[in-house]
């Protein structure tokens, strides 16, 4: 093993942006980042990076999260970088208030149905090396989403495709497909002090 940090052919340059040639990925995994813990949205856009800064095309698709204040949609969406698609549901499901309220549920599933669709599109596609789902396993929690269709896309994930799954409550079949599953666990949080969520660190 080699100390030496090997620079990456640069296919092309995009806005000041050297971008790496594509590699070729042989073999994906299906991740899982699940658990009370804070930092599962955390370590997918950690590898959303990681994968960018190799020249690997990302789809990014992000659910129930707020359409503002968030540092990550602020940036993504302003042409962040050109192998990176970054969709955020267009539907603001409140966490703390809609998921009492029948009508918001039901609403919520059928905005969520055509992303799902949509990600079953681009996970057989071909066209993308890492696909990260960010919530998807919270949606399935609540009900907001189709076990059987989550399922169905894991099942169809190609060989070479990495495939990552967000969010609390994992459900233990996609545990058991999966090839790596992290589990969050808090030990402590400084939200049980009475401080509230900061922005750049929360949000």
């Amino acid at each position: 093993m080699t100390d030496t940090i090997i620079e990456l052919e640069t296919e092309k340059t995009v806005s000041g942006i050297k971008i790496p040639k594509r590699p070729k990925i042989k073999q994906g995994a299906f991740q899982i980042y699940t658990g009370e813990g804070k930092g599962k949205s955390t370590a997918s856009l950690g590898l959303m990076l990681r994968a960018l800064g190799s020249g690997m095309h990302v789809y990014y698709l992000r659910m129930l999260k707020p359409r503002w204040k968030t540092g990550e949609l602020k940036l993504c969406p302003e042409n962040f970088h050109p192998n990176l698609t970054f969709k955020n549901v267009p539907h603001y499901w409140a966490l703390c208030v809609s998921k009492t309220i029948p009508e918001d549920v039901e609403t919520m599933k059928e905005k969520l149905k055509p992303e799902m669709e949509d990600l079953h599109r681009q996970v057989k596609s071909g066209r993308y090396d890492m696909i990260i789902a960010d919530e998807i396993n919270y949606c399935i929690y609540r009900g907001l989403l189709s076990l059987e269709k989550a399922v169905e896309i894991v099942d169809d994930r190609p060989r070479n495709v990495e495939l990552v799954f967000t969010g609390r409550h994992a459900h233990q079949k996609l545990i058991e497909r999966a090839d790596l599953v992290t589990e969050m666990k808090k030990i402590k949080h400084h939200f049980d002090q009475g401080i509230r969520a900061r922005i750049g660190i929360e949000f």
